[in-house]
C-alpha cells in the first residue's frame, strides 16, 4: 500500500508538477552528492595508502642511532644490534649519514644529506623502490657506485643541474664557519646515477653512497651519526620493538611513523576535512526532503482528510508520509552508494594514468570500502527519517473535518 501511495502522490504526473519535479530534484541532489563522498574519500584513501607503501619502500622501519659509536665495528657489536637480529625475518644494515652542502663546478650550492650504506642494504632499498613508481622507463637498472661515486635524488640532481657523470664537491656544513684563510675539507664524487622514488624528502635531499668506499675524508664532520637501520617482517610491530630497546640509554631510536608523523598528520587532516565538507553537502541535500514533504502534505490534505474520514487515524497517516519520505531517502541515499562505490571498483581495478609528470604519482586509484560506506548509509537513512518524521509531525495537525473543506 505504501508503493501505491509512493506512486501517486510523488512519481505519477497526478501527484502535481512541483511536487514531483522538487522530489526528482532532492533524489537526484542526494545520488550526486552520496557518491562524490563514497568516491573521493575512496580515491584519497588509496592515495594515501599509497604514500604510505611508497614511503616504507625507502624508509627504514627503526632508525636506532648509537651515540658513541665511529665506526661500523662499534655499532655492529652494540647489544641492541644483536637483540635486533634476533627478530624473526628482520633485516639490520649499519649506515652513516651527515649534512652536506653539495657544490657544483658552475658554483650552484645546494643543501642535503649523505647517506652511506653497504652495498646489499643499498641494492635491497633501491629494489623496494621499484613497484612504488608510477612509469616503470624510470627505474633503470641499477649501478653499483664505484669508490668516489655517488646516487642523487631526480630533484636534488635537477636543482643543481647535475646529469649522470658529473662531479660535485661535498663540503660539511661546518666548513663554512672557518676563517677565509683556511679552506675546509670536502670531497670530489662523481654522480653515478640518479634515482627516482617519488618521495620528495629522498629525490629532493638525499645522496647515496657505499659506506667505506665514498665519504672517508668527511668521517670526522660534527654532523656525522652512524646506526643501524631496522626492517620488520610487519611495519606496525615497530613501536613495540622499539618498547623492547628502552633499557640502552646510549642508544636513540625512531620509528618509521615518528620520521613522517607530519606528512601522515597531513593526509590525515586533509581527508577529514574534505570528507567533513562533502558530509555537509550531502545533509543539505538531505534537508530538502523536508521541504518535500511539507509540500506534499500541504497540497494533499483533502486527501488526508478522505484516509481519515474512511478510518485511517492520525498516527497512521503520519506513518504514511514518514515512509514515503523515506523511501525518497533509500532511493537517493542508496543510489549515490551503488553509483559511488561502482566508480571506485573501476577505479580501483584501473586506476587512471592521467595526471601530469609534475606530480609524484600519476594515477588516480582508489579503494573501495564497504564498512564505510554501510556506515554512510545508516547514518543517513537514520537522519532521513528523523527529519521526515519531524517534518509530518509538525504539518499533519488538522481534523479530518476541516481537511475536506481545504482545496488542493
Amino acid at each position: 500500500m505504501v508503493w501505491d501511495f509512493f506512486f501517486r502522490f510523488v512519481i505519477f504526473a497526478k501527484s502535481g508538477s512541483v511536487v514531483r519535479k522538487i522530489a526528482w530534484l532532492t533524489t537526484i541532489g542526494l545520488i550526486v552528492s552520496i557518491s562524490s563522498l563514497v568516491l573521493v574519500l575512496s580515491v584519497m584513501t588509496a592515495m594515501n595508502h599509497s604514500q604510505r607503501d611508497r614511503t616504507l619502500a625507502v624508509e627504514p622501519h627503526l632508525i636506532v642511532e648509537m651515540n658513541d659509536s665511529r665506526n661500523f665495528k662499534a655499532v655492529e657489536a652494540h647489544p641492541a644490534v644483536f637483540r635486533l637480529k634476533e627478530i624473526p625475518g628482520s633485516e639490520t644494515f649499519a649506515y652513516e649519514t651527515q649534512d652536506v652542502i653539495i657544490r657544483t663546478v658552475d658554483g650552484k650550492f645546494r643543501g642535503g644529506v649523505a647517506r652511506g650504506l653497504s652495498w646489499d642494504g643499498l641494492e635491497k632499498m633501491i629494489t623496494r623502490i621499484r613497484p612504488t613508481g608510477h612509469k616503470s622507463d624510470e627505474f633503470p637498472e641499477i649501478l653499483r657506485p664505484e669508490p668516489g661515486e655517488v646516487i642523487m635524488g631526480v630533484d636534488l640532481a635537477h636543482a643543481l643541474g647535475v646529469f649522470e657523470g658529473d662531479s660535485v664537491l661535498i663540503v660539511p656544513p661546518e666548513g663554512l664557519l672557518l676563517p677565509p684563510s683556511e679552506a675546509p675539507k670536502y670531497e670530489k664524487v662523481k654522480v653515478r646515477q640518479i634515482l627516482v622514488t617519488n618521495i620528495s624528502e629522498i629525490d629532493g635531499q638525499l645522496i647515496y653512497y657505499v659506506a667505506g668506499e665514498t665519504m672517508n675524508s668527511l668521517r670526522s664532520a660534527a654532523s656525522r651519526r652512524m646506526g643501524v637501520e631496522v626492517r620488520l617482517p610487519d611495519a606496525d610491530e615497530a613501536e613495540s620493538v622499539r618498547a623492547k630497546l628502552t633499557g640502552f640509554n646510549d642508544i636513540s631510536i625512531q620509528t618509521w611513523e615518528e620520521r613522517n608523523s607530519a606528512l601522515f598528520f597531513a593526509l590525515k587532516l586533509e581527508k577529514t576535512m574534505i570528507g567533513v565538507f562533502l558530509g555537509l553537502a550531502s545533509l543539505i541535500a538531505g534537508l530538502s526532503l523536508i521541504s518535500v514533504i511539507s509540500l506534499l502534505i500541504s497540497q494533499k490534505t483533502k486527501e488526508i482528510g478522505l484516509l481519515q474520514a474512511i478510518g485511517y487515524s492520525r498516527a497512521s497517516v503520519k506513518n504514511l508520509f514518514a515512509k514515503i519520505g523515506f523511501l525518497l531517502a533509500v532511493f537517493g541515499i542508496g543510489g549515490g552508494l551503488i553509483i559511488g562505490g561502482l566508480v571506485s571498483l573501476y577505479l580501483q581495478l584501473h586506476p587512471l594514468n592521467i595526471l601530469p609528470d609534475i606530480y609524484y604519482d600519476s594515477q588516480i586509484p582508489a579503494e573501495v570500502q564497504p564498512v564505510f560506506m554501510l556506515v554512510i548509509g545508516i547514518i543517513g537513512v537514520g537522519l532521513a527519517y528523523i527529519g521526515v518524521r519531524f517534518s509530518v509531525n509538525i504539518s499533519i495537525t488538522q481534523q479530518p473535518s476541516q481537511a475536506l473543506r481545504n482545496k488542493n
